[in-house]
């Protein structure tokens, strides 16, 4: 199991990839869909990849297989989908097409779910090469976006909301007993005849089997239920009795 060496795509997931609806920029480089899937009828699905800068970018394309553990999200090296090619230098001003391809013979659930991670490598100028050391420090620009493929018929998510007080913090649980993904946006606290927004823009991802939470403002009361966005549709959670 990847641990701590990939703490860096925690940061990586705060990007603003995962709340556009089109194209997601950062830098210099564009890349689209931000939501790619490979469906049950599918071996692969594309990944497109635009330089808009004016110097030669190179780009690694890296699968992880991604999983929810104990409430966070967790990374594996796998082989079950890779990208072809793995690695791309795309000129200024060009685009480049990436196949995100399933391997023959893979083992999927309903729905299984990875993190594609775009890193642009150092450019190896000459002065780079003299100080080859100095380079490896370069800053570099991440990218990740997730990739569900599908085996077979997926339904919608099936939540179950829950309160919890801890240790003077207070969270929102949801557990996801369904075969396919949430994705939570905008989540509000419905009390009475008010609603109060508590967290705007993507609060996540539930994957299916597991459990996730996040921390409320230490003033939230917990009662009443929870509006949020999920998989792009409205829908009202109350916590379990």
């Amino acid at each position: 199991m990847v641990t701590a060496m990939f703490d860096w795509i925690r940061t990586a997931a705060l990007l603003a990839l995962f709340c556009a609806a089109g194209p997601a920029a950062a830098g210099s480089i564009v890349l689209w869909p931000i939501n790619p899937t490979i469906a049950v009828e599918e071996q692969a699905t594309a990944l497109w990849l635009e330089n808009r800068g004016t110097e030669p970018a190179t780009l690694q394309i890296r699968a992880l297989r991604w999983h929810q553990i104990d409430g966070a999200d967790r990374y594996d090296m796998q082989d079950e989908v890779v990208s072809s090619p793995p690695i791309a230098t795309i000129p200024a001003g060009k685009r480049q097409l990436i196949r995100i391809v399933r391997r023959d013979g893979a083992s999927m659930a309903t729905e299984r779910s990875y993190r594609l991670l775009i890193d642009e490598l150092p450019t190896m100028s000459p002065i780079h090469k003299a100080r080859e050391a100095n380079a490896q420090l370069a800053i570099q620009m991440r990218y990740s976006i997730p990739l569900f493929t599908y085996e077979g018929p997926s339904s919608a998510p099936r939540l179950d909301l829950r309160f919890i007080a801890s240790e003077g913090k207070r969270f929102v649980e949801i557990r996801n007993s369904g075969n396919s993904h949430a994705r939570l946006v905008d989540l509000r606290l419905v009390h009475g005849a008010n609603t109060f927004d508590v967290m705007t823009g993507l609060v996540g991802y539930v994957l299916p089997g597991s459990v996730m939470r996040w921390p409320l403002p230490s003033d939230t009361p917990l009662v009443g239920s929870i509006l949020v966005k999920v998989n792009g549709a409205d829908q009202l959670l109350s916590p379990n009795a």
